[in-house]
């Protein structure tokens, strides 16, 4: 009989992005005409960190208008975007030697089989980690073969010491996904084994509002304001289906010693 006390084992399972379908494919490609309010944000949260980097990799890049965005307003950095997704890729280097950028380029590539680097100042993550079906692998083979000074992810993360494995069903989508919720604490414990530390972790408060999907057979966020005596600064939920969406920046830090 198992122990009971052991974490539930998690299967690798990357199928669900082996085929990009049309709901998805709108999603990615409509960031190239107008960026997300979290790319926006996101793209503030790392712009320290990017004056003294050279080469910056964004892991899980999609269609690659995050990267593009970043990229263009950080012009003394190279970035690579890197996707499991072909088609995706695909996408990316069209519109990129269309939008001109040449700071940037992009690659079909495994996450849990990247190729060892010496060249990585740095490596992004824009709301991928937590479609994954867990964090430790996929830190880990950043931490052995990119062995950057920093990681900058946004994902969804909780400041306690609780994780939740979440599969999200569409069935009208025929997909299953992965929308998983990490503990920082347990985040920080695995990095420190391999050398990082968790530097920054810092909610990301949305401020603008985002009208609820037509369509609540399918995932996507919007936003519900919480009651406030100053409606202009009220907080701001982010909703997708029938889950809440704690995102947070998270920066880990490779240590000195």
């Amino acid at each position: 009989m198992a122990d009971d006390t052991e974490p539930a084992q998690v299967t690798q399972r990357l199928d669900e992005w082996a085929h990009i379908d049309e709901a998805l494919l709108r999603y990615h490609v409509a960031q190239w005409a107008e960026p997300k309010r979290s790319t926006q944000c996101f793209a503030e949260f790392i712009r320290p960190r990017l004056f003294d980097a050279k080469t910056v990799i964004d892991l899980g890049c999609g269609a690659g208008a995050a990267t593009s965005y970043i990229a263009s307003r950080n012009e003394q950095v190279s970035f690579v975007g890197i996707d499991y997704s072909a088609q995706m890729i695909a996408i990316a280097q069209k519109a990129s030697q269309q939008a001109a950028h040449r700071n940037v380029s992009f690659e079909t590539g495994d996450w849990f089989d990247l190729r060892e680097r010496a060249d990585v100042d740095g490596v992004m993550s824009l709301q991928t980690l937590s479609w994954l079906p867990e964090f430790e692998r996929p830190l880990k083979v950043i931490f052995d073969r990119l062995r950057p000074r920093w990681l900058a992810v946004s994902s969804l993360f909780y400041d306690g010491d609780i994780s939740c494995t979440i599969e999200v069903n569409e069935h009208v989508r025929e997909r299953k996904t992965f929308y998983n919720v990490y503990s920082l604490p347990a985040l920080d414990r695995f990095a420190r084994r391999s050398g990082y530390h968790v530097a920054v972790a810092e909610p990301f408060r949305i401020d603008v509002d985002i009208p609820q999907p037509p369509d609540r057979d399918l995932m996507g966020t919007y936003t519900v304001r919480l009651p406030s005596a100053d409606p202009a600064n009220a907080t701001r939920l982010q909703i997708s289906g029938p889950l809440l969406m704690n995102w947070q920046f998270v920066v880990l830090e490779r240590d000195s010693h």
